[in-house]
């Protein structure tokens, strides 16, 4: 009965939310990652109310959200901005002033300048003081995200303009002049590792038209004095909706602590623009506090920058080109003085800041196999390989879907199979059920511990919704895995009082432990580093499927021979009291031996063999 639990929870996942406030990442675009695809577009139903229409140096405001009986206020993320929209992107996105924390609330971002709730809220009414710099920064707006619900929220709703009397009147008939259409940026790859240094994913792809590029990932450079003049292209299916692409330079294979430039396409009129950052560990880019993000500009080293959109036979292209000095005097920039690994993303945007990078094998992130030598005219191909991930994940296969699977029909459906034969001194049944789960703890155990080697301590899965909650159901398996062999060390013996509690305790820990550890493999499959090709995890369905089928097969068979085998075990013990020899006499073979051996041999072999091609596929990935 329990494969149909797992068949509804590998299909149905949940997906999490930050009752304690946003992440980090969510100081860019204030948007609570979680809680569901997009806020919502119809005006909301709360009121953001200034204490005062002025302020000076220092002052102090109040500012109060107010709601409804009906729209009460779960959580919110409040920060003080520019309002003026001529002033620049980086102007307009600095983080002003400070707020004094209530109950429930935490300051978050940069200089602790922004204010969340850090518990869920249930109140109509926020009431908060926010106090002004100490020099007056320009008029000001209030930008709050307000959550009512998981998945209903409201990202960035503005409260009136705080008046700065010191600065310029805001201009209200500014006009936005359109900018021109940008034209197509030809890439010559004829020209890698002859003229130019080229990375291309797949090997060999080529990007030389606007509707002819077969490249998920393509950089070029070329030394020219002392910059280097880069070429950059990304194509990807039109459902995938990325609007930028972004390469980053790294000392090693792992996201954080990189050096970023992306190309970035604004969701009005299909404009790149280029832009710089510098990628705190565990951060979405751009967010990080030491060096925001920064448009292309001569001071942080990048020039020279155009840029190309289009969706062109059902694909979706970004190109741009732009030039960065060898030398850059800025510790966040990292200077080609050393060879560095590729890190490769894409993903969408919120107007023009990026987002989390989408997660799969075939379009990232991605990291480049070899270390770049930038000063070089090579070419260089291939993904990099994190071996103690797919270790893991074979581990965690061969665990959960061979051995443990194959344990439990043993202990389900077989006891009764080969009563008169003995297997190491035990029944059959036993003795091969306990290998078997004995060879699935110490499979978990490695797998846990090589993943923890990976991550150097518990893992942080960067990855959206659901996907958070991998390593949170690894070691609640392991430890199920764990307890319920101590268990059995200490099981009562059969037919005293308390063996059924055991038996229910027994059965219970390891169907929960069976349908989590697979659900988990599904979730590990997903992860970027494993580098599992999408056509495994449906493997892994129709290992599902006939699993099921399996079960309840052998249910139904099970049933239906229980009247039979249980009038001809009466027969027997009334024979063996009427015949003196009778304890010499062998048991009788249960009825619907022959089918259920054709089950378990069938069922062995096609698991063997469906394990058998995830576990290649994999490992050669």
């Amino acid at each position: 009965m329990y494969a149909i639990v797992l068949g509804i929870l590998t299909v149905f996942p949940a997906v999490l939310g930050f009752s304690g406030g946003p992440p980090d990442t969510a100081c860019a675009d204030m948007f609570p990652s979680g809680h569901g695809p997009a806020g919502q577009t119809i005006p909301a139903p709360y009121s953001i109310q200034l204490s005062a229409e002025n302020y000076a140096g220092g002052d102090t405001v109040g500012v109060t959200i107010s709601g409804t009986a009906s729209d009460m206020i779960k959580g919110f993320f409040i920060q003080a901005r520019r309002a003026d929209p001529s002033l620049s992107a980086v102007d307009r996105a600095e983080i002003l002033g400070s707020f004094a924390t209530i109950a429930n609330t935490k300051t978050a971002c940069a200089n602790n300048a922004a204010l969340s709730h850090s518990a869920q809220l249930n109140t109509q009414t926020v009431a908060l003081m926010w106090t002004a710099p100490s020099a007056p920064a320009g008029h000001i707006k209030f930008y709050v995200t307000i959550v009512k619900a998981r998945a209903t929220f409201w990202v960035e709703e503005e409260s009136m303009i705080l008046q700065d009397p010191t600065a310029p009147a805001i201009a209200t008939n500014v006009t936005t002049t359109p900018r021109p259409p940008q034209p197509a940026i030809l890439i010559d790859t004829a020209g890698c590792g002859s003229t130019k240094g080229c990375y291309r994913e797949p090997d060999n792809c080529a990007c030389n038209s606007p509707d002819r590029c077969s490249c998920d990932y393509l950089l070029t450079w070329e030394l020219n004095a002392n910059k280097v003049a880069f070429e950059m292209a990304a194509s990807l299916s039109e459902g995938d909706d990325a609007r930028y692409v972004a390469f980053g330079l790294s000392t090693d294979i792992q996201m954080g602590d990189d050096s970023v430039i992306a190309c970035v396409a604004s969701p009005n009129d299909n404009f790149v623009s280029v832009y710089s950052y510098y990628n705190n560990a565990g951060e979405t880019p751009g967010s990080g506090s030491i060096f925001p993000r920064v448009a292309c500009n001569p001071a942080f080293g990048v020039d020279d920058c155009e840029g190309y959109f289009a969706s062109v036979n059902g694909r979706r292209l970004i190109q741009c080109t732009f030039t960065r000095d060898v030398t850059v005097n800025n510790d966040m920039v990292m200077s080609f003085n050393r060879d560095y690994y590729l890190l490769f993303a894409k993903g969408k945007t919120a107007g023009e800041t990026v987002q989390k990078h989408v997660f799969d094998h075939q379009h990232g992130p991605l990291a480049s196999k070899l270390p770049i030598n930038f000063m070089m005219k090579k070419t260089y191909s291939g993904r990099a390989s994190y071996p103690l991930v797919k270790a893991h994940g074979i581990l965690m296969i061969i665990a959960w879907v061979l051995t443990s699977s194959i344990a439990i029909i043993m202990a389900r459906y077989y006891k009764n199979m080969w009563p008169n034969d003995k297997l190491c001194g035990e029944k059959v049944w036993f003795t091969n059920h306990r290998t078997l789960q004995i060879s699935t703890l110490l499979f978990t155990i490695i797998a846990f511990i090589l993943i923890f080697l990976e991550a150097m301590g518990y893992s942080q899965m960067d990855a959206p919704g659901i996907m958070v909650a991998h390593p949170i159901l690894g070691i609640i398996v392991t430890a199920f895995c764990v307890i319920n062999p101590v268990m059995a060390l200490f099981r009562c013996h059969p037919g005293t009082d308390y063996r059924p509690i055991f038996n229910w305790l027994h059965w219970g820990v390891g169907t929960l432990a069976h349908i989590l550890g697979c659900i988990n493999i599904f979730f590990g499959m997903n992860s970027h580093k494993s580098g599992t090709p999408w056509w495994v995890t449906w493997i892994m369905v129709v290992w599902i499927l006939i699993h099921f089928i399996v079960e309840i097969t052998l249910e139904i068979h099970q049933c239906c021979m229980h009247k039979k085998n249980k009038d001809k075990q009466e027969m027997f013990e009334m024979s063996k009291k009427s015949d003196p020899r009778g304890d010499l006499t062998p048991t009788p073979e249960p009825s619907g031996r022959r089918f259920k051996t054709f089950m378990l041999a069938f069922y062995v072999i096609v698991t063997f063999i469906l394990v058998a091609v995830m576990v290649i596929a994999i490992a050669v990935s």
